[in-house]
């Protein structure tokens, strides 16, 4: 497998790291070569820090035209021992090494600069290797450590929530926005564990034909990010500062919506309120003024009912009634005497009429049969109804010429 290497001329390794010293020692031939490295890390979650040290002696080095001293080692690396490309330097190509003569003594030093972040947990053997040249040529010395990467802590559960507070004045309204709640550490510049407790981005959007005056109806922190650990607690006031005063341009009802992106898995949280902003009342007349001592009033006498006398009854005993025999009266045949008439032409009467007389005498006779002064007035008004309802007939009769049969069925009715 082939890696590349991030590598720099002599000349850029301070440039780069800051920290990285190349020293240019007096040039010695009695002293032997060799390379000395120094190497630490520093672990920060899944994240090393190396600081990496070399310093020796070795001899020089040639160009092609000419032999030179060198006052840094040839080249030097740091593999973090994974499938990461090592950091490092190199000053190799275009050189070849002496391997007699002269030594020069060299030095580097990078304190800083040499940063890796391991994408799993786990233990990983650093190496910083470094050339230099001795006897036989280009030389290399290794140099080890060892780091352990922690499996990272879950993640703090965080939550947020928005909220308007307001109140309503004619048709003005105030309002306070704020977020509650916790939210991530941010990543804002070199700072990784930024702690605020504002949101990245915040916002109000109010209705059509509303004027907007004071406090911050939007903002947040520009270039940051949100991490994923941590928690911070919201400023409740870091929103609010001065109210946001809002006119509306006629009463009726409104909304106001408050957004804010913030450091938790659900990023946005917003919050919508409706405002109701009631009709004004109309300029109240002066009312004319009352005398507020009430008129004295005459009681009116209120009529007494008369109390009704009790009165006891009296009881009544019925007379009792016995009744009267009834005792057929005696018909005594009443001699007819004739009477004259004047000779009218008769014309014969049919048979069938006869029963027609029959039917009245028989059966008014019988009910009428009573003794004088013991009837009821009533039975004597009903015959006088029955001896008028004979008349009629006898008139009838009278018309078929039978006047004689008709004289004595009306005495016999008086009777």
């Amino acid at each position: 497998m082939s890696r590349s290497i991030r590598v720099t001329k002599a000349v850029a390794v301070a440039s780069l790291f800051g920290a990285a010293t190349i020293v240019a020692p007096a040039a010695n031939a009695a002293q032997e070569p060799s390379m000395t490295i120094t190497l630490g890390a520093t672990v920060t979650g899944k994240t090393v820090d190396v600081a990496y040290k070399d310093s020796g002696v070795q001899y020089y080095a040639n160009d092609g035209r000419k032999a030179m001293s060198r006052y840094g080692a040839m080249a030097f690396f740091v593999d973090y021992g994974d499938d990461s490309d090592p950091d490092g330097y190199d000053g190799r190509p275009g050189l070849t090494c002496e391997t007699t003569g002269p030594t020069s003594p060299f030095r580097d030093s990078v304190s800083s600069g040499y940063s890796h972040t391991y994408r799993k947990a786990g233990t990983y053997t650093i190496t910083a290797t470094g050339y230099f040249c001795g006897e036989g040529g280009l030389q290399t010395v290794e140099k080890t450590t060892t780091v352990k990467i922690a499996k990272p802590a879950p993640a703090p559960k965080v939550s947020a929530a928005a909220h308007i507070e307001y109140t309503v004045d004619g048709l003005t309204a105030t309002l306070v926005p704020s977020v509650t709640g916790t939210q991530h550490e941010m990543k804002y510049g070199r700072d990784k564990h930024a702690k605020y407790g504002v949101p990245l981005v915040y916002t109000m959007a109010f209705p059509e034909g509303a004027e907007v005056s004071g406090g911050a109806t939007k903002g947040g922190i520009k270039r940051a990010t949100c991490t994923k650990h941590g928690s911070v607690e919201f400023d409740p006031v870091m929103l609010s500062g001065d109210p946001v005063v809002v006119t509306f341009p006629k009463p009726g009802t409104y909304e106001v919506t408050l957004s804010a992106d913030v450091c938790t898995s659900q990023r946005i949280v917003s919050k919508t309120v409706t405002i109701v902003v009631p009709p004004t009342d109309p300029t109240p007349t002066d009312p004319t003024p009352t005398d507020p001592t009430p008129e004295p009033t005459t009681p009116t006498p209120k009529p007494t009912e008369p109390t009704p006398t009790p009165t006891t009854p009296v009881p009544t005993t019925p007379a009792p009634t016995t009744p009267a025999p009834t005792t057929p009266a005696p018909t005594t045949p009443v001699p007819t005497t004739p009477v004259p008439t004047t000779p009218v032409p008769t014309t014969p009467v049919p048979t069938t009429p006869t029963t027609n007389t029959t039917v009245p005498t028989t059966t008014t006779s019988t009910t009428a049969a009573t003794t004088p002064g013991t009837g009821p007035k009533v039975e004597t008004d009903r015959m006088g109804d029955d001896t008028n309802a004979l008349s009629l007939g006898v008139a009838g009769l009278v018309g078929a010429g039978a006047l004689g049969g008709i004289v004595v069925a009306r005495r016999r009715l008086q009777q």
